[in-house]
């Protein structure tokens, strides 16, 4: 009987604390007990009130922190640091203004030692795949938010990581490039079939863009809701007989886990 494939990602009794400045050995629990699994393809999104780990959460797959308790494992290798398996996209894209937008997109591959010819067509490649093949030769300042925010996007993407880790990317953008990014990376997670894990604190967001929606609890954050999305990713969601019921759902236990 052939054995079930490795999670492509795996938390099990995972709890962070961050040591509280001044005071010696006291500690603020930011998560605790969170047991998760998630396959291969799925876009997981996770939602909560403000200073419920969210973003804890993801730095702790990222491998920027270790967590106090438990393991993070990626396709069953426990996360030790960060590693080219996973591509990061930040709030902010954190881009060299010196550079163009090819070289930002290059760095990585350069850091990694690819050969100029290689990480050159791989950079044109993800520029293509996020509509910006014509902005290559730009520095990023000659762009607008948006644009920066997919520099970043295809920047993640260029090593080829197996997961996609975004950290409440497009919560400095305005409404109308915000919805067009969701459009983007929806179309972005259909044309690659990338593992992604997601954070936000706008429930209408995850509810488009997740397959699955974790919420998590106030502090300590905890798993209060682990939901799975039928709703179709192609074309758009919001339009949904059912997207409205999902939603009002997500955001009441949203609120009920801040009281």
């Amino acid at each position: 009987m052939p054995h079930a494939p490795e999670p492509a990602l795996e938390l099990t009794g995972v709890g962070h604390d961050y040591r509280r400045d001044g005071r010696r050995g006291a500690t603020v629990p930011a998560l605790d007990g969170i047991d998760l699994s998630l396959d291969a393809g799925e876009h997981l999104v996770v939602v909560g009130p403000s200073g419920s780990g969210k973003s804890t959460l993801l730095r702790l797959v990222a491998g920027f922190h270790r967590p106090t308790r438990g393991t993070v494992s990626v396709n069953g290798r426990p996360v030790r640091g960060p590693g080219p398996d996973r591509g990061v996209v930040f709030q902010r894209p954190t881009l060299f203004p010196w550079m163009t937008v090819r070289g930002n997109v290059e760095f990585g591959l350069r850091m990694a030692g690819l050969a100029r010819a290689e990480r050159r067509a791989l950079a044109e490649h993800q520029l293509a795949l996020v509509g910006l093949a014509d902005a290559a030769h730009l520095r990023t300042y000659e762009l607008s938010g948006g644009m920066r925010q997919r520099v970043a996007i295809a920047r993640a993407l260029a090593p080829d990581p197996g997961i996609v880790l975004m950290d409440e990317p497009f919560g400095a953008l305005d409404a109308l490039t915000r919805e067009r990014m969701q459009e983007e990376v929806r179309s972005l997670w259909l044309l690659t079939g990338k593992t992604l894990l997601s954070i936000t604190h706008d429930v209408g967001e995850a509810v488009r863009l997740g397959t699955r929606i974790v919420v998590l609890s106030a502090r300590p954050g905890r798993i209060v809701l682990d939901e799975v999305s039928d709703l179709p990713r192609a074309g758009e969601p919001g339009t949904h007989p059912d997207f409205t019921a999902t939603r009002d759902r997500i955001a009441h236990a949203v609120r009920a886990a801040a009281r």
